[in-house]
């Protein structure tokens, strides 16, 4: 079993076990083996992340740098014409592919869902089936949509896995984690993926759709529970939904977002004690208190969250027979606030292609075919030649400009940046 707390870092594990000695975090860490020097693919993001654990590759070996990139093989979503079109395409990995991105069930159409989000059970577990094919890269050998796991390089574990006979099982954030099926596309036999970046109530209503599951963390701890309840029952010997009996998953899993979004929240709800929902707490300052030292207290919160659903699985699982390995895909979220300054890296691209359409004389053909901005910064070029690699390093090292940081308790400060915010071009 490999369960994934998305932001998690070492020293948020040991300092809530250090002050909780007896949670289940704290018995983990006693009894098992911490590896304190593992790191997250850079830029760090969820796909890459997570694909570096299930397949042992590096994102050039995967073919997945980012949660979104770009592939210059590939044609553009949309394409009918194959043999006239250009190459390169975005290759987005989020919910955005979703046949409907503001629903919990990307678009199934599950009868009732916002009157109680617990039928979410009935999500299927082929995740391809939500995907809008309008919306996915084409392949220019077929003039066929890609999906995801077409686009992965090499094999996953489920993959060896499901060659064996064996039963796997995974749940994530989006459907377009159905890139985990791997290249033959049968690797995981119950996937189930609501989509997080979901309306909260029925988008097709009369209010419309409403604020996202990450943009609160009691919203985002629910969505949580409903994929842990999914792990109960794959281990109890049930699909996810726990209405038909299947065999327990030889590997399985799933991913966590409560701390990663109480990581980046400034403000959010949240609970003071889990077990009492009684309790709620509003408006708290997410993020890290003291210069980073300390988790504020929506993130304290979400960490008392994930002790109680860990205690909730550890409790079902055969634990002479199972292995636990508990980790974090990504953890890009910084403990100092005061540290982290955002660019606006539109108009800093836009001054790129600017200052590249002068110097060609060709106007309107900008330098920059896609980009990728995080605690990194990806550039696919539109001239691949070393005299515009080398203009576009130039012009990043010397990009000056104010942008937007933030003080202790959230709030935000202006602040100027030198050389695109960036310690070294490649």
């Amino acid at each position: 079993m490999l369960l994934s707390v998305d932001g998690l870092h070492t020293a948020d594990l040991y300092a809530y076990t250090v002050g909780h000695p007896g949670s289940t975090l704290a018995r983990l860490v006693r009894q098992g083996r911490s590896y304190s020097s593992a790191m997250a693919p850079f830029p760090s993001d969820s796909v890459p992340g997570l694909l570096a654990q299930l397949t042992g590759g590096r994102p050039a070996q995967t073919g997945v740098y980012y949660d979104d990139s770009y592939s210059r093989a590939l044609l553009p979503a949309g394409t009918t014409r194959c043999d006239r079109a250009s190459s390169g395409a975005e290759v987005a990995l989020v919910g955005s592919l979703d046949r409907d991105p503001k629903r919990l069930d990307a678009g199934q159409g599950i009868p009732g869902l916002y009157d109680d989000l617990a039928r979410i059970s009935a999500l299927t577990g082929q995740p391809a089936e939500l995907l809008d094919p309008r919306r996915l890269p084409v392949d220019p050998n077929s003039c066929a949509p890609l999906l995801p796991h077409r686009y992965l390089r090499v094999n996953t574990v489920f993959d060896v896995a499901h060659r064996q006979g064996l039963r796997t099982a995974w749940a994530d954030k989006h459907p377009a984690y159905e890139i985990l099926e791997g290249p033959g596309g049968h690797g995981v036999d119950d996937l189930f993926a609501p989509e997080i970046d979901a309306s909260r109530r029925d988008p097709s209503g009369p209010e419309g759709a409403g604020t996202a599951f990450p943009d609160d963390n009691t919203a985002t701890q629910f969505y949580d529970a409903l994929k842990v309840q999914a792990v109960l029952n794959w281990i109890a010997g049930k699909d996810h939904g726990g209405s038909s009996s299947a065999a327990v998953p030889a590997i399985l899993g799933m991913n966590f977002q409560a701390v990663s979004t109480a990581q980046k929240l400034n403000h959010s709800d949240y609970f003071r004690d889990p077990a009492d929902p009684a309790t709620l707490v509003r408006n708290g300052a997410g993020g890290y208190i003291d210069g980073g030292r300390q988790p504020g207290p929506v993130l304290q919160g979400a960490l008392q969250f994930i002790d109680q659903q860990l205690t909730r699985i550890v409790a079902a699982i055969d634990a002479e027979h199972t292995a636990l390995i508990l980790s974090a895909k990504h953890g890009q979220s910084p403990r100092d606030r005061g540290r982290l300054l955002l660019i606006d890296d539109r108009a800093m691209l836009d001054a790129l292609d600017g200052a590249w359409a002068a110097r060609s004389g060709r106007q309107g053909h900008g330098i920059v075919a896609h980009a990728v901005d995080d605690d990194g910064v990806l550039l696919w070029l539109n001239d691949r030649s070393s005299a515009a690699c080398r203009f576009a390093a130039r012009f990043l090292t010397h990009y000056s400009g104010i942008g937007i940081g933030a003080d202790q308790r959230g709030e935000p400060v202006r602040r100027p940046f030198h050389g695109g915010g960036l310690r070294r071009v490649y």
